[in-house]
This record gives C-alpha cells, structure tokens and sequence, in this order.
C-alpha cells in the first residue's frame, strides 16, 4: 500500500517520491493541470507522505496519519474552497494566515490545499503573498488550479510550479480494472470521466454516484413540457439535498475524530471554528457539484444526438446509451435546437456559483430546452 496508488504508473508520481525521500521539497507548491489531471490527488498523496507515521517522506497508505489525510480528514491539512464564485480576501486573511502561523497540532508538517486558486480575488492573491514568501517552517502551501493565466505573476513566482497532463481513456480503464471493476464498468466510466481520474472511479465503484447517473440519464425522454421541466428541476435539487445529508453525517463523524484527536488546550476554538467554517464551505460546494453533475449529463447526452448524427458511434461519450441517442438522432430535432439546449445547460452550469437561487436557475434552464430540443424530437418520436 502506498499514498501515490491513485497515480500508480504516473511518471509525476515517480518523480515526486524521489524528492520527497531525498528531502527536496518546496514550502510552497501550484500544481497546475486540466480537469482530471489528478491534481487534487497529487497534493494529498505529498501531503500524506511528508506526514506519515511509519514512512516519514514515503507514505505508507495505512498509518492513521496516511488515512486522514487521503481522506481529508486530518486537523493539521486545511482545504479551502471557493465560497460561490470567489475565495474571497476575508478568508485568506481572517482564517489562512493566522491558522498558517500557528505550529501543527499532530503532524510533522501543516498543509493547506487551495483548491481553484484562480477564484482568490486579487486582494485575496496579494494578502497570501508575504505568507508564501516566509512561511513557517513546519507549514506546505499546494495551490490547485486549471487556470494558470488568473493567478497573479508574483503568486506564481514564490510557488514550485507542478504541471500535470490528462489520464487518457485507456490508462484511466486500466486502473479501474486494476482496483477490481469489471471490463464493461471501467470502459464506461473511463469514457464517461473524460480523463478525470477520481469522477471514473466514484462512477465505479460509488453507488450513490450510480444511482445518481441512472437519474440523470432519464431526464432527456422524460423533458418534454414546462411541467415536467419545473418537475425535474425539483427533482435534482432533491438529489442534491439528499448528498448533502450524507456529507452532513460524515462531518459529524469527523468532529468526533477531531476532538479526539487535539483534545482541549491551545488553540482549540480556533481549530474548531476552522473545521466548522470547512464544513459549510464543503457542503455548498457538493450542492453546486451535483447540480453541475445533472447539468453536464443532460449537455453530454444532447451533444452526443449530434456526434452520432456528424461523426458515427465511435465517437459517442455515452456508448451504454446508443439506442437512446439513435431514436433521437433518427427524430426530425435540429442541430441547433440540439447544441442550444447543450449551451443552456453548460451557461447554468456556470451560473450556479453565482446564483443564490439555483432552483430558478435550473427551472429557467430546464423549461428552455422543454421549448426546443425536447419538444421537437418527442413529437417526431411519437
């Protein structure tokens, strides 16, 4: 067992543990990379190992340590999220810093995963700047981000650049395979994932995922009326509540663990204010996810009606859905109307971290595309 399982075979991966044991290592890190390049797994597979109990500067994959960092569930690695479009300077200088200041509580070393960092404001970005220049010396910084032209030039100039490629189809398979999916569930999710390690494994091996695929997959044939458009916008809000409460319980769990784990003492209520503050953050944040998650599926589906129309099946994303696709390729549906509802539901997508009202954002969306693409290629299928 080892932290860098997840990138198993990456030559990144490979280069990165021989730094790690040789003891060259960076205080600050931006690890830039596309969508699915493993970016996220990359920083907690490092933070993991210069962390680990029995493999200090190795990982072992299964001391405490090991497991709650891989997890994301260890007080001493402190994730931050965007909170609606932005991670705003408020957080950066009111919890980063002070809390970067301050001496692990268990760990050898305090890391700070900033995910999206081209959503820091620019004051966000300068007010992090001196704490990238003099960081303590028991405290790493991993900056995430696909979007290397919104972060600041003197941002970038006080980070150990990173820069990871896409997993291809086939590799992204063969470690599906490898972790003990079938032959049809790994090519499936490797093409659904488009090259996004961790989305291929949760549609392996995560039920709630599939069940969630197997919803979102209905919605095209079942989108036809302004009704069913204001239906199925209730209906993926209550997907999205119904993860939420998952992740609530599994928080509860963790503020066991952390108390537990820091007891009472120096700088406890700060700690535990953090943890909570995360919490809310995680919890906005797997509500746009799954929102986007139904918003992308229904644009795949609608895009692919169009790819199997221009460039034949070999082509198709969805390739467990070719019978779907073919009825509606075969319907008198427009292009345009198709690539409209396509552009509808990836503009929503897009808005819904800006949107304090995402039911109306996915009513708006759901009965535009009931009025073009649905409507269409249902009555041509009659």
């Amino acid at each position: 067992m080892s932290v860098w399982g997840a990138l198993k075979g990456s030559p990144i991966a490979t280069g990165l543990s021989v730094q790690l044991i040789s003891g060259e290592f960076a205080h600050a890190w931006l690890i830039l990379g596309p969508p699915g390049s493993g970016k996220r797994s990359v920083a907690l597979a490092m933070a993991a190992a210069v962390n680990c109990e029995v493999e200090p500067r190795v990982g072992c994959g299964g001391c405490s340590s090991c497991v709650r960092i891989l997890r994301a569930r260890h007080p001493d690695v402190h994730h931050v999220l965007p909170e609606g479009p932005l991670i705003p300077v408020d957080l950066i200088r009111d919890i980063v810093i002070p809390e970067a200041s301050r001496s692990p509580f268990e760990a050898h070393f305090k890391i700070f995963i900033i995910e999206e960092a081209e959503r820091m404001n620019e004051a966000a970005q300068n007010a992090l700047l001196k704490t990238l220049e003099e960081p303590q010396p028991a405290t790493i910084f991993f900056l995430i981000s696909d979007q290397e032209d919104d972060l600041l030039d003197t941002i970038r100039s006080r980070c150990r650049i990173l820069r990871l490629e896409p997993v291809s189809e086939e590799r992204v398979a063969e470690l599906l395979r490898e972790a003990g999916a079938g032959e049809e569930d790994a090519r499936l999710a490797a093409r659904l994932s488009e090259g996004d390690l961790g989305r291929a494994q949760a549609l392996a091996f995560d039920p709630a995922v599939k069940a969630r695929l197997g919803v979102w997959r209905s919605l095209p044939d079942r989108l036809a009326t302004s009704t069913d458009a204001l239906d199925i916008a209730e209906e993926i809000i209550a997907e999205s509540a119904t993860a939420v409460k998952t992740l609530e319980a599994a928080q509860k769990a963790e503020v066991v663990e952390f108390a537990d784990a820091i007891g009472e003492g120096r700088g406890t209520a700060t700690a535990r204010n953090a943890l909570a503050n995360r919490h809310k953050r995680e919890l906005r944040r797997l509500q746009e996810e799954i929102l986007g998650e139904a918003l992308h599926q229904l644009a795949s589906f609608y895009k692919d009606v169009v790819v199997l129309r221009n460039a034949g099946r070999d082509s198709v994303v969805n390739i467990d859905q070719l019978d779907e696709l073919q009825s509606w390729a075969a319907a008198d549906v427009s292009d345009r109307a198709l690539l409209s509802a396509v552009s509808r539901c990836l503009s929503a997508r897009a808005a819904l971290p800006q949107n304090a009202n995402p039911l109306l954002t996915l009513e708006a969306t759901m009965a535009g595309i009931a009025g073009e693409a649905a409507t269409e290629s249902l009555e041509s299928m009659r």
